[in-house]
C-alpha cells in the first residue's frame, strides 16, 4: 500500500466516524473520558519531569495532531504557542485547529511532506496516531520523520494503543516491540495506563474511585505512553 492510498483510507475511515456522530463518545463531561485523560496527563507530566524538563522555551510538533486538543496541556504545561506545530492530513480539523489556536503554527500534509525543518523540535509526539496507519512500511516512515525533526537529545512522545479494537477494523494495535524497532538506537521509557474504555465507562459514573483501583490490574490498560530519545551523535 503506498502513502497515497493508505491516506485516502484514513479520510475515509475520520469521515465514517464523524458521520456516526463518534465524537460525542469521547467528551469530557463523560466521566469515564475526563478519568482517562487525567490519568493520561499525569503519567505525560511525570514522563516530561524526568526527561525533557521545562518547555518553557522548547519547540514542540505534534504530528496527527487533528484539531488541536492534544497540543493544548503543553500549553498549561509551559510552553509557548509561537513554540508549538502540528500537523493532520484532514483539512477541516487543521482549520479548526486554526481557529482554536491562532498563534500555534498548523499545516494539513503528512509526516513525509511537512515544511518544517529538521532537526528543529526538541519533542515529537504523537497521540493515537501510529495505530490509524494500518501499513508497517508507511508506519516505519512515519517514525523516521519523527526522529528526523528532532535535535540531537530531543525526546519524542507516542500515546497509542498497545492492543486491539474488535471493534474497530480502521485502527491496529502498537506494540512496544514495534516502537522499539522504530527507534532503534534510542533510549526509552514507558507505562501502560488507559484503563479498558468500555469498562471505564460503565463504571466511572458510580464510582472513579473503582476505575483507579482497577487500574492496578495491568492486563486492563489498553494503551502505553513511551518516550524515545534521540542519541546526540544521531544524524538522522
Amino acid at each position: 500500500m503506498n502513502q497515497l492510498n493508505e491516506s485516502e483510507r484514513i479520510k475515509i475511515a475520520y469521515q465514517k466516524r464523524k458521520d456516526k456522530g463518534l465524537s460525542k463518545k469521547y467528551s469530557l463531561y463523560n466521566k469515564a473520558n475526563i478519568h482517562i485523560v487525567q490519568e493520561r496527563e499525569r503519567v505525560q507530566l511525570s514522563m516530561l519531569e524526568n526527561t525533557i524538563g521545562s518547555l518553557t522555551n522548547k519547540r514542540i510538533l505534534d504530528i496527527g495532531c487533528g484539531w488541536g486538543g492534544t497540543l493544548k496541556p503543553f500549553l498549561f504545561y509551559g510552553a509557548k504557542m509561537d513554540n508549538c506545530y502540528g500537523i493532520d492530513i484532514l483539512q477541516d480539523r487543521i482549520t479548526k485547529a486554526k481557529n482554536e489556536l491562532p498563534q500555534v503554527h498548523f499545516e494539513c500534509c503528512s509526516a513525509e511532506d511537512t515544511s518544517f525543518p529538521g532537526e528543529s523540535f526538541d519533542l515529537v509526539t504523537m497521540f493515537t496516531c501510529l495505530s490509524s496507519v494500518l501499513d508497517d512500511n508507511i508506519r516505519a516512515d512515519v517514525c523516521r520523520k519523527a526522529l528526523e525533526m528532532l535535535k540531537p537529545g530531543g525526546w519524542v512522545l507516542v500515546y497509542d494503543f498497545r492492543v486491539n479494537n474488535p471493534n474497530n477494523k480502521d485502527v491496529r494495535a502498537v506494540k512496544l516491540n514495534e516502537l522499539r524497532e522504530y527507534f532503534s538506537g534510542c533510549d526509552f521509557i514507558s507505562k501502560r495506563l488507559t484503563l479498558l474504555p468500555p469498562l471505564a465507562r460503565r463504571i466511572a459514573p458510580v464510582s472513579t474511585l473503582i476505575c483507579s483501583l482497577l487500574e492496578f490490574l495491568p492486563f486492563l490498560k489498553t494503551h502505553r505512553t513511551t518516550m524515545f530519545q534521540k542519541p546526540v551523535n544521531n544524524k538522522g
